[in-house]
Parts: C-alpha cells; sequence; structure tokens
C-alpha cells in the first residue's frame, strides 16, 4: 500500500517480485503453460485493481491488450495498447522468457541507479560525493550503455571524464531512460514518481555550495579539480532532470500527464534554482571558459527553467516570486560590472542581471566560431525563451481523478493565468530596453550579412546566420509577450521598436525570387526561408501587439518614413507591404498566418484608411486563401474572419459619414460603393469560406456570423442538439434536429415583452379579487 498525500489516499502497487511469483504459482498450482499463466496473472491483478478482467474487456470491445508468440515461438510477449495506470510500470512478460529477463534486468538497472543516487544524500539533505575521479567504473547499466550508445547524447558531453565517474554515468542512464523520444519511457517515469528520487535531484543542485561571508565558493583564477568535478555534476543534474521535465507533442498522453505531475512536485526546488543561477552567473565574471565553466552551467540551467515551468502555472509564480539570499547580493555587488535592478522579485531580478551584464560582451557581429560571443548569444536566447515562457499561460491541464495538481486551479494556490502580472514585473525593472538594444544590434548584423545595407559586410557560414536569426526571433517572441497593455506599447515604441520590427520583418520576407513560397519543393531559395520563417512570425507577432494603439498601428499601416529616412525614432516605413508578402512566402505555417491575419484585423479597426490601404493592396485575397489553406485551425480561421468582418464593417460605416471620411464621390452612390465592396470580397468565395469553414468551429463561428451579416448576407445562427452534431448534420440541412435559434442580444423573443414600463390596473384587480376570495 501507498499513501497519496495529495488526496490523502491509500493505493495497492503491485511490484514487479510480487507478479514474477503470481506468475509462476499459477504456472505450479494450477498446472498451466507460461502463456496462459500470464494471462490468468494479468486477469488476476486487473481484477484487484478494480479494472476489468482482460477477457471482459475483450468481449466488451475494448481497447485491449493481447499476447503473442515471437518468431521463435519459444517466447511469451505481451504488447498493451492501453495499460492501467497502476500496472504500467510493470514488466508483462514471463520472467523465464530471454525477453522478460532482459526487461527485467533493464528495470532492476534503473532502481539500482535511482538507490546510487539516493546514496549521496544524506538525511539533512546535503550531497557527498565521491573524490574525483572515481577508481572503478560500476557495471550498472553496462547493457544498457552498449545497446542504446545512439540515446546517450541527451548528456550533451557533459559525463566525467573518461566515463569513469558513476555518478555521473548514473544521471546520464537516467536521462536516457527517461526522456521525451524514447517510446518506453512510461514504465520509467511511473517508477521515478514511485521513488520520489526528484527530491534527491533536487538536492543535487547544491552540489555548488552557497557563498557565505560575501566570498566566492569556486576559486576565482584557478578551479580545483574538486570544483570542476562539482561543476560537471551539476551540469549533468541538470540535463537529467529537463528530460524528465521536457514534454514531447508526440508522446503517450499518460507520459505527459506523469511530466505535468513531476514538474508540479519541482516547483519547491524552483527557488534554489533561482539562487544557483544567480550564484553561478556572479562567477562567470570571472572563472574562465571551457566545457564545464559556470557559463555552460548557467546556459544549462536557464534550460532546466524553461522546462521545469512550461506547461506549469504554479511553477512560473514560484520563480517570479522566489527569493535571492543577502549574501548573494553582496557578492554581486562586490564586483563593479555587474548591474542590478530595484526588485524583490528573484525571478526578475536574476533575468534582468543576466540580459543586462550579458549584453554588453556581446558583439554581435562576431563570427559563430567565436565561442565567448557565440555562449553570450546563446544565454540571451535561452533568457529570452524563459521570459516567454513565464509571460505565457500554457498550463491547460484539469485536475486528475487520482489526485494529481494539474492546471492553473491546483498548482501553487494559483487560480488564474499570472502571464499580465509577470509581464508588468518585467516591465517595472525595464526589460523592453534591453530587449530592443539586443534586437536593434541582432538585426543590423544580420542585414549587413544580407547584403541590404552594405556590400563589404563579413560573410558568415549559414549554420551561424541561422542561429542569429533564431536569436533575434527569441527577442522579438520576448517582446510580444510584454506587450500587454499601452502603457508598454508606449514604452516600446519610445525606445525605438517601430523600425526595429520594420527592419525584421523586411528581412524575413528578402528573396532573389519575387514568386517564390516556401512549399514549392524546387525553388532555390527554400531553405533560406525555411531558416528565416521564425523570424517572420516574431516581428508579426510584435506587430500584432503593437497594433493595440490606434496612432501606433496607421504609423505600421501607412507609414510615416521611406525605407530610407527615418524622421524619428517612432517613425517607421509601412509594415503592410512586407506583411503580404509574408503571407505568399510562408503560406503553409500556421503562426505566419495567424499573426499576419490578426494584424490586419487590428489595423483595419476603427481606421477606414487603413481598411482602404488592405483592399488595395490585396489583402482580401491573401486572408481568404489562408482561411481556405488552414480549414482545421481555429485560431486562423478567427482571425482570418475578424480581419474581413472589421475591414467590410469599418469601410460600410465610412460610406454613411459616421466617420466624416467618405468615400462617395462624384457619380458614385453609396449603394454602388457597398456593393463594389461586397462583389470585392464575393468573387473571392468569402460566403462559401465563412459559412462553410470558418462557421462550423465554435471558436470561430461568432466572428463568421459577424463577417457575413456586415457583408449583407442572409445568416442566423443556429443551435443543434447533441445527437444531431454527433451524426455530422450540415447546418443547411433542413432535416437537421433544430433545438431553437440562438438569439442575439437586443432581438426581441417574447411577443408579451414590453420593453417600457407601462402602468397597468391588471395587477392591481387581480390582488383585489384574491383578497375578496380568501376574506
Amino acid at each position: 500500500l501507498q499513501f497519496n498525500q495529495r488526496n490523502q489516499t491509500k493505493t495497492m502497487t503491485i511490484s514487479q517480485d510480487l507478479f514474477d511469483e503470481t506468475i509462476l504459482e499459477n504456472e505450479e498450482c494450477f498446472d498451466l503453460p507460461p502463456l496462459e499463466a500470464l494471462r490468468e496473472t494479468i486477469d488476476q491483478f486487473c481484477q484487484q485493481l478494480g479494472h476489468s478482467p482482460r477477457q471482459q474487456q475483450v468481449v466488451n470491445g475494448g481497447d485491449l491488450p493481447t499476447i503473442d508468440d515471437d518468431e521463435n515461438n519459444d517466447d511469451v510477449v505481451m504488447t498493451l495498447q492501453s495499460i492501467p495506470g497502476d500496472m504500467a510500470h510493470l514488466t508483462l512478460t514471463h520472467p523465464s522468457t530471454p525477453h522478460g529477463q532482459l526487461e527485467r534486468e533493464n528495470r532492476m538497472n534503473f532502481r539500482n541507479w535511482l538507490s546510487l543516487l539516493d546514496d549521496c544524500v544524506g538525511v539533512d539533505g546535503v550531497v557527498t560525493l565521491p573524490s574525483p575521479p572515481s577508481p572503478t567504473l560500476t557495471s550498472l547499466a553496462a547493457d544498457a550503455v552498449g545497446a542504446e550508445s545512439e540515446d546517450v547524447t541527451i548528456a550533451n558531453n557533459t559525463t566525467a571524464q573518461g566515463s569513469n565517474d558513476k555518478i555521473a554515468e548514473a544521471l546520464a542512464q537516467l536521462a536516457t531512460k527517461l526522456q521525451s523520444n524514447n517510446q518506453d519511457a512510461l514504465p520509467y517515469l511511473i517508477i521515478f514518481q514511485q521513488s520520489s528520487s526528484i527530491y534527491t535531484l533536487m538536492s543535487f543542485l547544491t552540489t555548488i555550495v552557497q557563498p557565505t561571508n560575501n566570498e566566492h565558493t569556486i576559486n576565482e583564477n584557478a578551479p580545483t579539480k574538486e570544483e570542476v568535478h562539482k561543476l560537471q555534476i551539476l551540469r549533468q543534474t541538470a540535463n537529467t532532470l529537463i528530460s524528465i521535465l521536457s514534454s514531447s507533442s508526440k508522446e503517450n498522453v499518460k507520459c505527459t500527464a506523469l511530466r505535468g505531475d513531476i514538474r508540479d512536485l519541482f516547483i519547491v526546488g524552483l527557488n534554489r534554482l533561482v539562487g544557483l543561477l544567480f550564484r553561478l552567473f556572479v562567477t562567470t565574471t570571472s572563472f574562465g571558459d571551457g566545457a564545464v565553466s559556470p557559463k555552460n552551467v548557467v546556459l544549462d540551467l536557464l534550460k532546466l527553467s524553461i522546462s521545469a515551468v512550461r506547461g506549469c502555472e504554479g511553477g512560473k509564480v514560484a520563480f517570479v516570486q522566489s527569493t535571492i539570499d543577502d549574501s548573494f547580493v553582496k557578492v554581486a555587488a562586490k564586483n563593479n560590472n555587474l548591474t542590478l535592478c530595484n526588485t524583490k522579485r528573484g525571478g526578475v531580478q536574476v533575468l534582468f542581471t543576466i540580459l543586462s551584464n550579458t549584453t554588453l560582451k556581446v558583439g554581435y557581429n562576431s563570427s559563430w566560431d567565436d565561442e565567448s560571443a557565440a555562449m553570450n548569444m546563446m544565454i540571451i536566447e535561452a533568457t529570452c525563451q524563459l521570459l516567454t515562457t513565464l509571460c505565457r499561460y500554457d498550463d491547460f491541464r484539469t485536475p486528475s481523478t487520482a489526485g494529481g495538481a494539474g492546471g492553473a486551479a491546483a498548482a501553487g494556490g494559483v487560480s488564474t493565468s499570472s502571464a499580465h502580472d509577470h509581464a508588468m514585473e518585467f516591465h517595472r525593472v525595464g526589460v523592453e530596453s534591453l530587449l530592443v538594444k539586443v534586437a536593434d544590434g541582432i538585426l543590423n548584423d544580420l542585414l549587413l550579412v544580407d547584403g541590404e545595407d552594405t556590400d563589404d559586410g563579413d560573410v558568415n557560414d549559414e549554420e551561424g546566420l541561422a542561429k542569429k536569426e533564431l536569436l533575434a526571433a527569441a527577442v522579438l517572441t520576448a517582446l510580444r509577450v510584454l506587450a500587454v497593455n499601452d502603457e508598454i506599447i508606449q514604452t516600446m515604441v519610445a525606445l525605438g521598436v517601430l523600425p526595429i520590427v520594420t527592419k525584421a520583418l523586411r528581412l524575413s520576407v528578402t528573396t532573389n525570387d519575387t514568386n517564390t513560397a516556401i512549399d514549392e519543393e524546387e525553388s532555390s531559395t527554400r531553405s533560406n526561408l525555411l531558416r528565416k520563417h521564425r523570424l517572420a512570425a516574431g516581428s508579426l507577432g510584435v506587430i500584432r501587439n503593437l497594433c493595440g494603439n490606434d496612432e501606433i498601428k496607421t504609423n505600421l499601416c501607412l507609414g510615416s518614413s521611406t525605407d530610407h529616412q527615418q524622421v524619428s525614432i517612432s517613425s517607421t516605413p509601412s509594415a503592410l507591404p512586407h506583411l503580404l508578402r509574408a503571407m505568399q512566402l510562408y503560406p503553409t505555417i500556421s503562426p505566419i498566418q495567424e499573426h499576419a491575419c490578426g494584424t490586419l484585423a487590428a489595423m483595419a479597426l476603427r481606421r477606414p484608411s487603413n481598411a482602404r490601404a488592405i483592399i488595395d493592396e490585396g489583402g482580401p485575397r491573401l486572408i481568404l486563401t489562408a482561411m481556405k489553406r488552414h480549414e482545421e485551425n481555429v485560431s486562423v480561421q478567427r482571425q482570418g474572419a475578424l480581419a474581413v468582418r472589421n475591414i467590410v464593417s469599418r469601410l460600410m460605416r465610412d460610406l454613411d459619414g459616421s466617420s466624416g471620411d467618405n468615400v462617395a464621390s462624384g457619380n458614385t452612390t453609396v449603394e454602388d460603393a457597398r456593393s463594389a465592396i461586397r462583389d470585392r470580397f464575393g468573387e473571392l468565395g468569402v460566403e462559401d469560406v465563412l459559412r462553410n469553414i470558418a462557421g462550423r468551429h465554435q471558436g470561430s463561428v461568432d466572428e463568421a456570423y459577424a463577417a457575413l451579416r456586415d457583408l449583407g448576407y442572409s445568416v442566423t445562427l443556429t443551435k443543434f442538439s447533441a445527437e444531431d452534431l454527433e451524426r455530422g448534420s450540415n447546418i443547411s440541412n433542413s432535416n437537421s434536429n433544430v433545438v431553437g435559434r440562438t438569439m442575439m442580444f437586443g432581438e426581441k423573443h417574447n411577443s408579451n415583452f414590453r420593453p417600457v414600463y407601462e402602468q397597468s390596473t391588471g395587477l392591481n384587480n387581480a390582488v383585489d379579487e384574491a383578497v375578496s376570495n380568501f376574506g
């Protein structure tokens, strides 16, 4: 029996030894062949755990286990399409078969690795490491290492020297078994969770002792062998935790849920992680470069932080609100080269400190072959990715029936998204100025290399150029998640973000072939476009958020200067041609199409001049093309329908003179102008797209309805029964089981309802009659 602390219940857990003993007992007592004994044992434990027996499940037609003989007909192997969660950690094979013996040996080795790490942690949580290097090489998982040598790349070359360190070897093997691309990770994840080894790995984060008495604990000039050994273990621990906490979209649903529960357990270690990040970054100012320098470990810890808080709202709150010990701050204060910010939020302090001090050392025109410059740029990129994750809500889990936390409502006491609050925390310390500075520097270098501003720029290798573009995209994405209100947007504009994002968008759509698209396989610039699409998505995302301000969106749509003439820091050439060009070049990339349609919708809102410019530049065709190509993407459908609605609605109102800028002139009547707008969209098949594509998604039906209504088409919203929807009835089918029409706000649905109060004697007469009847 195991006690679940979350829901205060006891659950029965079957050990592998008990399972194997039961198989042999059934085989001996009931004289069953191995295959039947295995079947009987599985059915027996299914009943004890409250699941239907395997045979009963087969009768009921469920997604059930099947048992097959192997090719040599001398081994019994059980394959499960759906394993009960409380049996997934077991090896459901016969213990006497070769396959069963190998599986049990691997599971036993895994438990031995966990025990080896547990033995290094004392009852007080202090980690005691063996003196480096270990004199002997343990034989733990020797077979697994040989069989899976291709997968042991997760360690990133951070295992101990000569593979003689058994602690580092155990950490590397855990990473191999638990990484998300391992199809057999589920049983190992269950074993890991049941052993509570996540707390052991948290303890390993303290292998670098925190500073005391305002002194560094790592020698600043010549690191000792023991210090290098600790950094090796710390870096391997970080990589192991990354492999455990990181989920993959292609992974088993059960594995994803387990990793989410483990992330919830790791919340208590985030305060320690923040302090360690700050401590090691201070050390990087004087510690030499190398494979085990603190700078490399800082990069790994930043990646670990991303894995720990992604999809875990409680983790994000814990990271931002963590505190840094005063001794850490004193160490930083001793170093005159460090810039700190005035905040009590440890997570904000550490990210600001890393950004502000790393940007001073980056030479953006340096080649990626320059290891020091490349490391600084990778640290900035990882910091921007972490900041983006902290300011974005992505925890959509629901509380599990097994007592797992899950979701923002149960993780860390958080009941709502903290994305806006975190963006404001970073805004208060001025992170935008650092990000704008980095974006401007890296984009100027990319333009130099691309040959747009000058012809004598350095020629970087394509790999280094791609990495710089990824850095620029990461910085732009961080700016996008920070632009959550008008105050922050105005601050960014004052810092000069408008020409920067326009420059980034222009760079992402620059090709030698004006007719090239990314889905044209024969194109010579296809690889170049594939490399630049993240830059396009990042710049469009920033522009989309900036368009929340009416004045700024007009600036971006119509332009306030030419490409070669910048009047002021807030002036910029029109971004509209480059935006529409991005939609042409990247038709298959849904984030670009979503951001582009959303930007056009924002530009057209309350601005007739912007709406006309969008129509004149051919925007309607590209919007509808995106909606046709991405039929199942609700976000694209919603933003596309919203763009159509805003463009049409604003121009229609403008024809009525509501904005004071009437386009009707000469012999052109208002009705003729209305018809011209409808025909412009009608020729592109807008009605079919809005009715049959956007209109069938719950997330975009309201926008599709509004667009059709403003275009003048006859349209109603209809409610269908659940049974009707299950049969897949079409909305236009007159035989559908219509429950009732969804009423719009302000519609009169009761003929007896009087919207204006009128005095009536009917009520008084009824009261008098009732009184007389009852005396």
